[in-house]
């Protein structure tokens, strides 16, 4: 078969690490980008890394001090690009918002978000957005909840009915928020289960069974 004209994924960079990478960020407007994981002695890690000259992407800052237990997921979506925020799962349930342009600090925000590893996140409401900054996490507890970086407790948060086994959640992801009122949430299962949340009408709009888990999902803005 001639390849010849087909798209071309070219390696730019190649760069061994000293842990286990678990999620990859840019960050937005840069040259740099963020990537995390989990140290042999199950320590959380967490870099930021700029791309040089030399064909290199050189260490410049470091959140592993503040990342005590594993990085399971992370993203910058809720944040501004002047703000430069990053919203942090790991492998305790804890959801922690760290401020980039203070690495070396406390987070801005924690909270036990699920009782076990925070397996996604997602953000919306920041860059070029609509709507207030929200943050969403799905858990192994089956649960997938919305936060407000402004108050501790879950603004909604979908569980499994009592008595019914829960999924493990692997994957969730925002979209459809085209103004100030739309906004929904997608979520995949280990059991191929995928559910489309509309946070406005507070329903399930859409869902589907695709038979294999889902890992990964993309909603239209």
């Amino acid at each position: 078969m001639d390849t010849t004209s087909a798209p071309q994924i070219i390696e730019h960079i190649h760069q061994s690490v000293d842990f286990t990478p678990t999620d990859s960020k840019w960050i937005p407007n840069s040259a740099k980008f963020l990537v995390s994981g989990v140290s042999p002695k199950g320590k959380g890690v967490c870099r930021i890394h700029q791309l040089s000259g030399k064909g290199k992407a050189d260490v410049v800052a470091t959140l592993d001090e503040q990342c005590e237990h594993g990085v399971k997921c992370m993203t910058l979506g809720h944040s501004r690009i002047d703000q430069r925020q990053v919203a942090i799962g790991n492998y305790t349930g804890h959801l922690d918002i760290y401020d980039l342009h203070r690495p070396s600090s406390k987070p801005i925000f924690s909270v036990k978000a699920h009782k076990s590893i925070v397996n996604s996140v997602d953000g919306i409401g920041g860059l070029p957005g609509y709507g207030a900054s929200e943050v969403v996490s799905g858990g192994r507890d089956g649960c997938v909840r919305v936060w407000d970086p402004r108050v501790e407790t879950a603004v909604m948060s979908l569980e499994p009915e009592k008595g019914q086994n829960a999924r493990d959640c692997w994957t969730v992801a925002f979209g459809n928020s085209y103004n100030d009122e739309e906004r929904c949430i997608v979520a995949g299962y280990d059991n191929g289960d995928v559910k489309m949340f509309d946070l406005r009408t507070s329903s399930i709009r859409w869902e589907h069974n695709c038979a294999n888990g889902v890992t990964g999902e993309c909603l239209n803005s």
